[in-house]
């Protein structure tokens, strides 16, 4: 009979060692695979938040795209024929509305060398011949640009017409992803409508 107060033998205790690194080393594998999986989740999440909210200012303001105080035809860009100016081969969108400040010239942009979807609004006169130019100083990135990519924005423009007025059916794809992680990616569409502002009576474009 073993003495009540006899401690444990080597081999006890380097099983209860054992045990114990091994209860400590499946927590720990559950723990980090659990932050690891919240930390991808809310990775996803900045994603997919940043594409929504790009895609949200665009349809805002093309849909604001033509619009005149005046109420007395729509504005389009010199030399446009639409109240969207759609360049295809550049992957750009360009148009003027009034604001509360005044007449604004708008581009949206893809820059493919960067992987960037950039914006740029300004009171200076933009024409069909000088927009949706990248050697023009855009001002910021409508994607955070410092964790996400751009690798694709694609524009496809569709005329509607009627008996009264002409339209556009604008569709824009988008993708991007993680600049760590190419697994974390998005890829997502939207379509959007363009208003006619002007009275059915009157065909004149407002220019500057």
């Amino acid at each position: 009979m073993k003495s009540a107060n006899q401690g444990f033998s080597l081999i006890e205790l380097l099983i209860a060692s054992s045990v114990g690194l091994i209860a400590i080393g499946v927590v720990g594998s559950v723990f980090l695979s659990g932050y690891q999986a919240a930390n991808k989740r809310s990775l996803e999440l900045l994603l997919q938040q940043d594409v929504n909210d790009a895609f949200r200012l665009i349809k805002e303001d093309v849909l604001r795209a033509g619009y005149v105080l005046s109420g007395a035809s729509s504005l389009k860009l010199s030399g446009a024929s639409n109240v969207v100016y759609v360049n295809t081969a550049n992957n750009c969108l360009a148009y003027a509305y009034h604001s509360p400040d005044g007449l604004r010239y708008n581009e949206v942009m893809y820059n493919k060398q960067d992987e960037k979807l950039v914006y740029r609004s300004t009171d200076d006169e933009i024409t069909a011949l000088n927009a949706c130019s990248l050697s023009r100083v855009l001002s910021y990135s409508l994607i955070y640009d410092k964790q996400i990519s751009v690798n694709q924005f694609d524009i496809e423009n569709k005329p509607i017409s009627s008996a009264s007025a002409t339209s556009q059916l604008i569709k824009i794809t988008l993708a991007a992803h993680l600049k760590n992680d190419d697994a974390v990616n998005t890829a997502k569409s939207i379509q959007i409508k363009t208003r006619n502002w002007h009275n059915p009576i009157s065909t004149a474009s407002a220019t500057r």
